[in-house]
């Protein structure tokens, strides 16, 4: 089977997701490939001829509505927002009035539903990519700004010279999502049961380890997701 890894996390760790593939193969009893992307347009291209794939949650809702691949598991590698102001902003989240973010990206909604929960609705400026939005406050083009925290995480001090941050959020709602096709909708179960075996299996362990996960969780419905979704696109209308 044909497997698309979210290029966020394949490009810097490609060997290690090789592994896991080829432990998961072996627990499966297919053979699991990954496609060779190194970046999101090629990602995407793909997705009409993958069989299992490995998605953040914007993606993976997209994949469940208009391709409907079936959700297997997400894992305790949770996705969360950072919001960071520039020097001399109120570093505090009631202060912010205009905010710089990456469209449809879900530290996005969750970092702009953590800001509407406090009765906070700033005008959002998009940027192309979260190095832009780090940039761009650091440089005080922008005063706040929403980054994907595992983005944040890898940055160097060097790079996070001029900003301050304000919020780590620890929300543990979603994470990024295994799904399969419809097409192969009778692997679903058996890849489930594998990844769920993994911490119990020292091998198993060891590769989630280096991928930064300690256990795995069944997702049965991407509903809650995209009610989130939906509830920050309604609180935001004028906003945004």
């Amino acid at each position: 089977m044909r497997v698309a890894i979210c290029p966020h996390d394949s490009t810097k760790n490609r060997v290690k997701w090789i592994y896991f593939l080829t432990y998961l193969s072996s627990k499966v009893g297919v053979d699991l490939a990954m496609e060779q992307c190194f970046d999101f347009t090629c990602y995407y291209e793909v997705m009409d001829h993958v069989d299992v794939v490995y998605a953040n949650p914007l993606d993976a809702l997209i994949l469940f509505k208009e391709k409907h691949f079936i959700p297997v598991a997400g894992n305790d590698n949770y996705d969360e927002a950072v919001l960071i102001c520039s020097e001399g902003q109120e570093p505090k989240l009631e202060a912010v009035i205009k905010v710089g973010a990456v469209e449809n990206q879900f530290a996005t909604f969750l970092g702009l539903k953590i800001l509407m929960d406090r009765g906070v609705k700033p005008e959002v400026v998009y940027m192309d990519s979260w190095q832009k939005v780090l940039s761009a406050v650091a440089k005080g083009g922008i005063p706040y700004g929403i980054l994907y925290k595992d983005f944040w995480d890898q940055v160097s001090d060097l790079s996070k010279r001029g900003v301050a941050e304000i919020f780590v959020s620890d929300e543990r709602l979603f994470s990024h999502v295994v799904m399969v096709s419809p097409e192969m909708k009778q692997y679903r179960d058996p890849i489930l049961w594998a990844l769920k075996d993994m911490p119990s299996d020292p091998e198993g362990k060891k590769i989630l380890e280096d991928l930064r996960i300690s256990t795995w969780y069944e997702v049965k419905s991407l509903d809650p997701l995209e009610k989130l979704v939906e509830e920050v696109k309604h609180g935001y209308k004028e906003a945004l």
